[in-house]
């Protein structure tokens, strides 16, 4: 398989399992519909060879026209965006305007895509994920958490302490005066133990290799231009979110996590309960790499207990597995598998241990 083989395959599989979804919530008509009358386009394909992150190459041609469209650039295609016009025109007549915007920019698309990743920061994710976090202070003691995201882009979700949650009728958690208030659907008969209040943190930082900063207009146009064209409620979360986030630092470390993550590790207060995080990041690194990271974690393990909460893409496509494992003694102790939940949390359903 060539190069542009593999490409034409990822808009082909993102057409037909990742835009166009069973959950309408979650579905991208316009892009479906783009990425499938891409693949068969050696031209546009071309435009992504060199994308940053290349199994989320669909992902980045739209982030890039949106980021122009964003920007201010004029031009038709305009109309049939939800989030730029009230009364879109039918996606199936917006590939001619879109194939035309892409060659007329091809300059400015190839160098976004070569530039940034696929760097979203889903805010609503903190809902599947807080769950874990309670189990992780239960489980220490109720001791203040040291927090370690791995990948976190621009932090947003470093700051999930400072959120709202409401879980429907299994109950609401967090800080009612938050400007973010998220929302996630709890599916089946169980119901997550959450809470009374948001566990105490002590100590926070994050590891990536190109973050993001809120206060630069480029790189939070960036993380707009990620959002999808339908999903007017996670673009109103990330406006709420760049808020709070403009006003609370969130230390990083930039660079490779298999270079930093150790001496990372050392500088976590001894008397805290170490928590790594991460989600929809470990996926899209390389086995080799991840093994590697994995390592690192079981033995700094043998220093010290830790926990690691894992929420990444499961066999469903816009589903993700929520697991818990339990490091103690350089061996993984425990390994729990929490919940399963939509990707960007609208929704999240426990797993029966």
């Amino acid at each position: 398989m060539t190069e542009l083989d593999d490409v034409k395959w990822n808009f082909a599989h993102h057409a037909a399992s990742s835009f166009d979804r069973t959950d309408a919530a979650n579905a991208s008509p316009l892009y479906a519909w783009l990425a499938r009358c891409a693949s068969l386009d050696k031209e546009i394909l071309q435009l992504v060879l060199h994308a940053t992150t290349k199994s989320m190459r669909p992902h980045m041609l739209f982030a890039a026209v949106q980021y122009l469209l964003l920007s201010g650039v004029q031009d038709e295609l305009v109309e049939f965006y939800p989030n730029f016009t009230i009364r879109p025109r039918p996606h199936g007549e917006a590939y001619p305007y879109f194939r035309a915007f892409c060659l007329k920019y091809a300059e400015e698309i190839c160098r976004l895509v070569s530039t940034y990743g696929v760097q979203t920061n889903n805010v609503g994710r903190c809902a599947i994920l807080l769950p874990a976090f309670a189990l992780v202070a239960q489980h220490g003691g109720y001791r203040p958490l040291a927090m370690l995201e791995l990948g976190p882009s621009a932090g947003l979700n470093m700051l999930w302490d400072r959120y709202g949650y409401d879980y429907g009728a299994a109950g609401y958690v967090g800080v009612h005066t938050s400007p973010v208030q998220i929302h996630c659907e709890v599916r089946g008969e169980r119901v997550p133990a959450l809470p009374k209040k948001i566990p105490k943190i002590c100590w926070r930082m994050g590891i990536d290799l190109h973050p993001l900063d809120v206060h630069e207009e480029e790189a939070v146009r960036w993380l707009r231009a990620l959002i999808w064209p339908e999903h007017r409620d996670r673009a109103q979360l990330l406006e709420s979110a760049l808020i709070i986030a403009r006003q609370h630092p969130r230390p990083m470390v930039v660079g490779d996590m298999v270079d930093r993550l150790p001496e990372v590790l050392k500088q976590v207060p001894v008397e805290a309960i170490l928590c790594l995080y991460h989600s929809y990041v470990l996926y899209q690194i390389p086995e080799p790499i991840r093994a590697r990271i994995l390592a690192q974690i079981a033995e700094f393990a043998k220093t010290r207990e830790l926990f690691r909460v894992s929420f990444e893409s499961a066999r469903e496509m816009g589903q993700a597995a929520l697991e818990l494992f339990w490091y103690r003694g350089g061996s993984e102790e425990q390994r729990l598998r929490l919940a399963e939940g939509e990707s960007t949390g609208r929704w999240m359903k426990l797993s029966v241990q």
